[in-house]
């Protein structure tokens, strides 16, 4: 390698030059490497070239080609031979390391895991692994990833609010999924549990799998909800949650309302919605939903009516007088759609979703943690205290209601959200 062409190509400023002379550099370093470190372990054997160890049992036996995972890619070397007296050919320890397929492992999965097609996560590294190499690699790392993933304890997870979505593989596949939003700001991918639909029994079985690692109510502070309007999750969280906050996702609320109103009447309709989410606090909070509810009753009773009868579930996180920072990620799922929407990008080469054996779990695991590897904290998390502080305001108030009769009748129903055996 000439390095007065390296140092030239970075002086004139050829970076493309540089990255190629650069890269040739490191190749012809690595091989030096490998080969220097086989002759060593030749002469231990041997003894050195021309003063060979009389006292040793091996000698050298010429040389032969070989082929090195090196850089990710494959190489094609002359590795030295040598045998031993009794026992024939010896295999040097350094050859066997270079010459093994986990070379290239992280490389591999990486690509797979960040989108790249099987068969082409091979032809990247020029052939280096073949299609089925490829795959029973993916297999391996897939179900690392979801040990990862389900094995990780939330006991000393402090969780704040939950967000809670469905994601559809094919018709027959569903995946409800489970994000958390710590006190610090941190979001955590919690779990998920597959199904044949976003029903209750499925949500419940999500919800028990998160207790059972040590996510549970606590006593002194509720547990906020964010949902769409789905009355599976709804009941579920009701059932298995019964003192958590439900809130309902404002944006799925307002595209419901759109669909059900002329389109003359969207921009008044887009306005007032933008409205209700910046406001802060109960009081204005009320006021504009009540905006909101009679401008679309007016156009269409009916919507007018369901949106009435959805007035607490809209309103929960208003009710809690809470500065408007936190409005953008705690009134709607956005949050966990643009976690979906990531998630996407590391399985959308899937074409076929097997349904039995693990599949499904394996790739949506490895595709959630590639998501939450670029979390970052939410939006104004230095206002949590306050958010917290009016939940444990609200558990507060809460436990002072059920203190009546006719509340003690139904406190069985918390038995639903011990973990399961």
């Amino acid at each position: 390698m000439d390095y007065q062409k390296l140092e030239e190509a970075f002086l004139q400023g050829g970076e493309k030059e540089a990255s190629a002379l650069f890269n040739e550099l490191l190749r012809v370093t690595v091989r030096k490497g490998l080969l220097g470190a086989m002759q060593q372990e030749v002469e231990s054997l041997c003894g050195p070239r021309h003063h060979p160890d009389s006292e040793s049992s091996c000698h050298r036996a010429g040389s032969e080609k070989g082929t090195a995972y090196l850089n990710g890619e494959k190489e094609a070397i002359i590795r030295p031979r040598v045998r031993h007296e009794d026992e024939g050919e010896v295999n040097l320890v350094t050859y066997q390391a270079a010459s093994n397929q986990r070379n290239v492992f992280e490389q591999v999965v990486a690509a797979v895991g960040q989108g790249l097609p099987i068969r082409g996560a091979g032809r990247i590294h020029r052939g280096t692994v073949s299609k089925s190499a490829a795959s029973r690699m993916w297999v391996e790392k897939s179900l690392e990833q979801l040990d990862l993933l389900r094995t990780r304890d939330l006991t000393s997870f402090d969780c704040l609010c939950i967000m809670i979505d469905g994601v559809w593989l094919n018709r027959d596949t569903c995946v409800v999924v489970a994000i958390g939003v710590g006190l610090d700001g941190v979001k955590q991918v919690l779990d998920f549990e597959q199904g044949s639909s976003e029903s209750k029994v499925v949500v419940e079985d999500l919800i028990h799998r998160l207790a059972k690692r040590g996510l549970i109510e606590r006593e002194d502070r509720r547990l906020l909800v964010v949902r769409d309007g789905s009355a599976a999750i709804a009941g579920a969280v009701a059932k298995c949650w019964p003192a958590a906050l439900q809130q309902e996702c404002l944006v799925h609320g307002h595209q419901n309302l759109k669909k059900k109103l002329r389109k003359r009447d969207l921009a008044d309709l887009d306005r007032l919605m933008t409205r209700l989410r910046e406001a802060q606090g109960k009081v204005a909070g009320e006021e504009a939903f009540d905006e909101v509810l009679d401008y679309v009753s007016e156009r269409n009773a009916a919507a007018g009516l369901t949106l009435k009868d959805r007035r607490d579930a809209l309103l929960c996180f208003h009710r809690l007088d809470v500065v408007s920072t936190l409005n953008t990620t705690f009134l709607s799922t956005n949050l966990i759609e643009n976690v979906f929407r990531n998630w996407r990008q590391a399985t959308g080469n899937v074409k076929v979703w097997k349904e039995g054996g693990d599949m499904v779990p394996r790739w949506v695991a490895s595709g959630l943690l590639w998501a939450e590897a670029g979390f970052r904290k939410i939006s104004h998390y230095g206002d949590l205290p306050r958010l917290a502080a009016a939940l444990s305001s609200s558990a507060a108030s809460s436990s002072l209601r059920s203190s009546s009769p006719a509340e003690d009748d139904n406190a069985g129903s918390k038995e639903s959200c011990k973990p399961k055996d």
